[in-house]
């Protein structure tokens, strides 16, 4: 069988919700966390106290997806595979050998058969 010419779909490993997930989670948890980095002046604090709201909004998004994520994991796990063996229909008389190109007589044959039932 003749492979195709168009190249695979490459993904990038971040490109899953759990990476993103787990991005975003960590980043909330650093900028949680920054009030004990940043030291005691009272300008940091005040900076760090800033990013609290941004703190725990990229923390709740990071466990959204990673929740989604599980979710979707845990759908297609229960989903039964479309991946079935069907016997292999046996040709038609008028149909070409599988692989075979068809002649422009055999084309012509069918559309005037089908142009005959259809109208």
């Amino acid at each position: 069988m003749a492979q195709s010419d168009t190249p695979a779909r490459k993904t990038s490993a971040f490109n899953t919700m759990r990476a993103k997930g787990w991005a975003l989670c960590l980043l909330g948890l650093v900028l949680l966390s920054s009030p004990m980095l940043l030291g005691p002046s009272a300008l940091l604090a005040a900076y760090a106290n800033a990013l609290r709201p941004a703190g725990w909004f990229s923390f709740a998004a990071g466990a959204v997806l990673l929740g989604l994520h599980h979710f979707a994991q845990a759908k297609r796990a229960k989903a039964p595979s479309k991946v079935t063996a069907s016997p292999p229909s046996p040709p038609t008389p008028d149909a070409p050998a599988p692989g075979a190109q068809p002649t422009l007589g055999e084309i012509r044959d069918e559309i005037k058969r089908k142009a005959g039932t259809q109208v």
